[in-house]
């Protein structure tokens, strides 16, 4: 894959995770999510969730798609 791709995931993958923690009832600000500590994990784990079932996804797809080409 290229790099762009890889920061792609990334990105989006931050973003759902940040969507997530803002959409918590605790949560007054976007400030909260990265000064709070335990947030701040948070965020760091659902971005690594995020990612790995975005990895996972693109790999299936991969999979997929030569396994029809064989056929």
């Amino acid at each position: 894959m290229k790099a762009k791709k890889h920061i792609g995931i990334a990105l989006a993958s931050m973003g759902l995770a940040i969507a997530l923690g803002a959409v918590d009832y605790q949560t007054h600000s976007a400030s909260d999510l990265f000064l709070n500590p335990g947030d701040f994990v948070a965020l760091i784990i659902y971005t690594l969730l995020f990612m790995a079932v975005s990895y996972t996804g693109i790999w299936l797809w991969q999979l997929a798609k030569s396994a029809l080409k064989k056929v």
